[in-house]
C-alpha cells in the first residue's frame, strides 16, 4: 500500500521506539481481541495475539500507528462474527475526554467554521451564531483541559473506592495518549456483569437522573431539610461537602454564579464570618438556612442544581457502556500525537504531566514542516507560538511529531 510521506515518517519513528522498548501485554491478553490501524484508528480487527514476544514482534514488524484491545475476554477472540467469539467477561472501563469537559482554554485553542455561510469564530460552537446551521470544529487540547480530565479521574476513583469498596489494587489508570484518561476496574465481582447493570452503574457514577429530593433535600413549605453530614453517604455526602466548602470559603462571585442571586443579596446572606458560621452549623444539623420572604426554596433549588451539575462525571458513555469496544493498549504510542498511552500508578497521578512524561521524542532533531495552522502548543521545554496561516518553519522534534500526527502539518 502507498502511504503518505508523513505516515512513512511516523512509522519509522514508531518502529525505532518499539525496537528500543519491550512492552507487556494487557491483563489476560491472549483472550482479548486486538485491532490496529495505520491510516485509520482501526483498519483491521479480530486479531489474536498470544504472548509478549508475539506482541513486541508485531509492533516492530507491522508498526501500526494505533493499537487497541477489547475490554472483554473471549474464548475465541479472532473468530467472526462477534456472537461466535464466546464472551467470557469484561472489565469496567471509564474514559474521560477533554472534549467533554468544559474549560476556558477551549476559547483560546479551538475554533469553528459554519458549513453553510462560512462564518468563523473561537471556541466549540456547534451551531453557527450567524445562520444557525451546523459547524465544523477544529479541536485541540492543552495541559489545562487534559488536567481537567485528571481531576475527574480522581473524583471517579474516590467514588469507586468509597461507594463500591473497590480496592486500589483493582483500579488502573492510563493516559489515553491524546485527550484524557482511562480508568480500568478489574475484579471478579464485576467481570460477568450484564450490559444493563454496567449502564446502571455508569448512571450512578455520572449522577445521571440524580434526584436531590430522593437523596434527602426537600422543602416542606417552611424549612428546607437536608441530610445530616455525619450520617450522609454517597452523592448526598459529596453534595453536602461541596456546599459546606462554599459556605466556608466560597467567593461572592461563586455564589452569584450558582444561585443566580444579585451580589447585594449574597452579601446580605454571607457578608461576615458570623453568618457563614451560622450557615455552616445549620447545614451540619440538617437544614439549609432560611432566607427572607419566599426566597428559600428557589435559592436552594438553584444552588443544589448547579452543584449537581458541577459534581457530575462526564464519562464517555460510548466507551464505558460498550463491552465489545476496542480501546488503546496501555503503553503503546498514539498515532495522532506521538505520545505514549502511559500506565500511571495512582500514587503518581497527581504530578503526572502527559506533555512531559508521555513525550518520547525529545532527542529527535528539528524538522522543517509546512504548518497549516495551530494554537500555542507546549511539549516539555518546547513551545510553538500560534500559527494563524500556512507557513514553513523549522520545528523542534517532539512538536513536529505532534503536529504531523494531528494532521496540522506536512513534511518539507
Amino acid at each position: 500500500m502507498n502511504y503518505s510521506n508523513e505516515i512513512i515518517w511516523l512509522r519509522g519513528l514508531f518502529q525505532k521506539y518499539y525496537a528500543q522498548h519491550t512492552l507487556s501485554l494487557p491483563y489476560d491478553a491472549s483472550r482479548r481481541e486486538f485491532g490496529w490501524g495505520i491510516e485509520g484508528k482501526i483498519d483491521k480487527r479480530h486479531v489474536h495475539i498470544e504472548n509478549n514476544a508475539e506482541f513486541n514482534s508485531f509492533l516492530r514488524n507491522q508498526t501500526p500507528l494505533f493499537v487497541s484491545a477489547s475490554v472483554s475476554e473471549f474464548m475465541n477472540p479472532a473468530i467472526q462474527p462477534m456472537e461466535k467469539k464466546g464472551l467470557v467477561g469484561s472489565d469496567l472501563i471509564y474514559e474521560f475526554d477533554a472534549d467533554d469537559v468544559p474549560t476556558s482554554c477551549k476559547e483560546k485553542h479551538d475554533s469553528w467554521k459554519c458549513t453553510s455561510c462560512g462564518a468563523i469564530g473561537k471556541g466549540r460552537v456547534k451551531k453557527c451564531t450567524t445562520c444557525g446551521k451546523g459547524t465544523a470544529l477544529d479541536e485541540w487540547v492543552c495541559n489545562e483541559c487534559v488536567g481537567a480530565t485528571k481531576t475527574q479521574t480522581f473524583s471517579l476513583l474516590k467514588v469507586l473506592q468509597d461507594d463500591f469498596g473497590f480496592d486500589e489494587k483493582m483500579l488502573h489508570v492510563n493516559f489515553s495518549g491524546s485527550k484524557g484518561y482511562h480508568v480500568y476496574v478489574r475484579s471478579q465481582s464485576i467481570f460477568t456483569l450484564p450490559k444493563s447493570a454496567r449502564v446502571e452503574l455508569m448512571d450512578y457514577l455520572s449522577m445521571h437522573e440524580f434526584d436531590a429530593q430522593l437523596a434527602g433535600f426537600s422543602f416542606d413549605g417552611k424549612a428546607y431539610r437536608c441530610p445530616r453530614y455525619a450520617k450522609a453517604s454517597g452523592h448526598a455526602k459529596r453534595l453536602l461537602a461541596e456546599l459546606l466548602r462554599l459556605v466556608e470559603s466560597g467567593t461572592e462571585d461563586e455564589w452569584v454564579l450558582i444561585s443566580g442571586s444579585a451580589p447585594r443579596s449574597i452579601r446580605s446572606y454571607l457578608g461576615d464570618v458570623n453568618k457563614r458560621k451560622q450557615w455552616f452549623q445549620e447545614i451540619h444539623s440538617g437544614y439549609l438556612p432560611a432566607l427572607p420572604g419566599k426566597k428559600t426554596e428557589a435559592f436552594w433549588n438553584a444552588v443544589l442544581s448547579a452543584l449537581v451539575e458541577k459534581l457530575r462525571l462526564p464519562i464517555d458513555r460510548q466507551t464505558s457502556g460498550d463491552i465489545f469496544k476496542l480501546i488503546r493498549v496501555p503503553d503503546t504510542l498514539h498515532g495522532s500525537t506521538g505520545l505514549v498511552a502511559q500506565t500511571i500508578p495512582i500514587a503518581q497521578l497527581k504530578d503526572y504531566n502527559p506533555f512531559v512524561d508521555s513525550a518520547p521524542f525529545f532527542m529527535l532533531p528539528e524538522r522543517k514542516l509546512l504548518v497549516d495552522h495551530a494554537p500555542q502548543i507546549t511539549i516539555g521545554k518546547y513551545t510553538l507560538d500560534p500559527v494563524l496561516e500556512p507557513a514553513e518553519m523549522v520545528v523542534p522534534g517532539p512538536l513536529s511529531v505532534y503536529l504531523v500526527g494531528w494532521g496540522a502539518a506536512t513534511l518539507r
